[in-house]
């Protein structure tokens, strides 16, 4: 999960521990007394109304201006059992992967970006990137603009 091992910027900075960051995100979600599918799941419903849009880009809910932009080729979920010949298919498998995203709450005005493949890391395996990870996306930061949890208006 190293920049450079199994994709150019790593799910993990140099000095990351795997185990370490997967028990700090899970001590903060249940600080915030959220679930990792009440991350993922409204993320996914998002993403998915700015793919279908005309532009990649939708106002959802009256809240949330999401815009997405596509890559060709799709990001391998680093828990692939056969990165080189398939994507993983824990949790019902991985969407988003050729996306990258940008969230603005509307209401707060606080903006998000990240990933499309977290919401699969999420959801199957509990994991937001790691502190040092260019692709993290902050529990914290997320259930915030997502207005979740103790942020829920």
């Amino acid at each position: 999960m190293r920049p450079g091992a199994f994709s150019q910027r790593g799910f993990l900075g140099p000095e990351e521990s795997l185990q370490s960051v997967l028990a700090a995100d899970a001590r903060l979600l249940a600080e915030l007394g959220l679930s990792f599918d009440e991350l993922a799941a409204p993320l996914d419903r998002l993403l998915d109304a700015a793919e279908a849009a005309p532009g990649r880009s939708a106002r959802v809910d009256g809240r949330f201006q999401v815009g997405v932009q596509v890559f060709t080729g799709f990001q391998i979920c680093p828990w692939a059992i056969s990165p080189n010949q398939g994507q993983c298919t824990a949790g019902g498998g991985v969407t988003h992967a050729s996306v990258e995203w940008r969230i603005e709450n509307l209401l707060s005005g606080k903006e998000l970006t990240g990933p499309g493949l977290i919401v699969h890391l999420i959801r199957a395996h509990g994991f937001f990137e790691g502190p040092e990870s260019p692709g993290r996306v902050d529990p914290r930061a997320l259930a915030e603009v997502l207005e979740l949890g103790p942020f829920a208006r």
